[in-house]
């Protein structure tokens, strides 16, 4: 039987490779490292986290090197981890180390505060945790597993809320990642059984180029995403519970953290 929940993160992994869903997520198998997108992704939501929550908390806008300090400090601890750091393979950057890494995530983040702290937002919540419930679109079953996730962050603008999305990457999100990302369908699935109402979703893209830049886009979902999401789920959660786990080779298993786990994985 499938687990009796389920997050965006988890469909993504099974859809990316059925195999490293199951090693991971229902075997339980250690990671052979932790790639170095990954930590600095979480390093620097932990900064971006404690920026608007000291907004929410007292009102009051922390300072750059406060906001800075959460993050290096997020960043060394990974690499002190008992688990390795991993950079991306096809990454061909010599400069590619823990300390080169850790000024690009000061660059970005001071280009994040620069626009952040000039344009102040009325913050409603922080990381606030969902459940949802799944149904299947096409007979109006009600699944007995539930979405579980969390709001980055909720800001109230005018009579309307917008669910916003804190990402890192190496360039500006493409329209094709704006137009097929499965997470603003959930969030507005979500936020509607959370009674927050018709929300606005939004993604803040803060880039790791030369020069870091803040993209900031509002995306729009409609009734066919939400019943293209739910198809998506319930599929997924057929398939886990058919202990479908095929293993999907190409490119990306060289990057993968369970390689070693997976047999003729040529590792």
């Amino acid at each position: 039987m499938a687990a009796l929940h389920i997050s965006v993160s988890q469909v993504k992994c099974y859809l990316r490779c059925p195999r490293q869903y199951e090693l991971k997520y229902v075997r339980g198998v250690a990671a052979a490292f932790v790639p170095v997108a990954l930590a600095f992704g979480s390093a620097f939501h932990a900064a971006l986290s404690y920026f608007y929550g000291l907004v929410l908390a007292t009102g009051v806008v922390p300072s750059l090197a406060e906001v800075t300090l959460v993050f290096t400090d997020a960043w060394r601890n990974a690499g002190d981890g008992d688990v390795p750091l991993q950079s991306d393979p096809e990454d061909e950057d010599e400069e590619v180390t823990i300390v080169a890494i850790e000024e690009k995530g000061v660059a970005m983040l001071a280009a994040f505060y620069s626009q952040a702290a000039a344009s102040p937002v009325t913050v409603e919540s922080v990381e606030r945790v969902f459940t949802c419930d799944l149904y299947d679109p096409d007979t109006g079953e009600l699944l007995e597993e539930k979405l579980v996730g969390a709001f980055d962050l909720v800001v109230r603008e005018g009579d309307r809320r917008v669910v916003v999305e804190h990402k890192t990457s190496a360039r500006r999100y493409s329209e094709d990642q704006l137009k097929c990302d499965l997470q603003p369908t959930a969030y507005k699935l979500a936020a509607h059984q959370l009674g927050l109402g018709d929300v606005g979703v939004r993604f803040q893209v803060v880039t790791k180029t030369k020069t870091p830049a803040v993209q900031v886009v509002d995306v729009e979902r409609g009734d066919c995403d939400r019943d293209d999401f739910m198809r998506t789920a319930v599929g997924v959660l057929r398939a886990i519970d058919a202990q479908a786990f095929w293993p999907n080779r190409g490119w990306q298993c060289r990057g993968c953290q369970y390689a070693h786990a997976c047999s003729g994985s040529g590792q």
